[in-house]
């Protein structure tokens, strides 16, 4: 028979092994922080608030769960293959644009955006700005203010372009980058917060959108009957666009 102080301390022994696993990890800036409970957001935020200028609109936590995603991004990078493959021979230019899109995207970095305004002095005020972090996996995106927006999609290069203060849509976006497969009425901003609007550009139809420094502007391509793979393309990139770490 085994002795029952052996037993116990066993057990004490297994126990304290599981309480002392993390509950809840955060990397930041490819360092990780681990918590043995269910944080709250202000405590996450709470040793990086003050040691720098962040861009608080910009922040962002994202949590890890790439399965979907990646599996987006591979049926993505598969249709696009499949439009290069179409355009080889006939159009040069084309598919040089494609292949650095493709290849654009296949370096992106990609986790679940969470539906979370990250602001330190709103966390430690609001209860409601203020939520626990349930266990998983987590990246805090913490940046100072950017002075770029970036452009993607049916345009002939993915490009930097400086951000204009009070400045439409329309003036990133100009006919001498469009490629012949973008669509010419509107394009996809998504805002440096994370949210998604379509901002209309044409001349018939424009309406004023000003955009946000450390923003996505995506071009989509244009739909038709003809080429109706160009809508599930354009909802994919949208998709990992959303869910993209800068």
């Amino acid at each position: 028979m085994k002795n029952p102080l052996i037993i116990c301390l066993l057990l004490l022994s297994n126990f304290t092994m599981v309480t002392s696993m993390a509950a809840v990890t955060v990397t930041v800036d490819q360092e990780q922080y681990e918590f043995t409970n269910e944080p709250r957001l202000v405590e996450v935020l709470a040793p990086f608030a003050n040691t720098q200028s962040w861009y608080w609109p910009s922040a962002a936590l994202f949590q890890v769960d790439n399965n979907e995603l990646e599996k987006t991004r591979q049926l993505l990078i598969n249709n696009l293959s499949v439009v290069i493959k179409r355009y080889q021979a006939e159009n040069p230019n084309l598919v040089a644009s494609l292949e650095q899109l493709k290849k654009t995207i296949t370096n992106w970095r990609l986790a679940q955006r969470l539906p979370i305004k990250i602001d330190y002095e709103l966390a430690r005020i609001s209860a409601v700005a203020n939520p626990l972090l349930p266990q998983g996996k987590y990246f805090l995106e913490l940046t100072e203010r950017k002075n770029t927006v970036q452009l993607f999609g049916a345009i002939n290069k993915t490009r930097l372009t400086p951000h204009l203060g009070h400045t439409d849509v329309s003036h990133y976006i100009t006919d001498q980058i469009r490629t012949d497969l973008a669509n010419q009425d509107y394009a996809i901003l998504i805002q440096a917060d994370g949210r998604k609007m379509e901002a209309t550009v044409a001349y018939w139809n424009k309406a004023h959108q000003e955009v946000m420094p450390g923003s996505q502007l995506f071009v989509p391509f244009k739909q038709s009957l003809f080429q109706p793979e160009f809508t599930t393309i354009n909802q994919q990139i949208i998709t990992l666009a959303l869910n993209r770490l800068q």
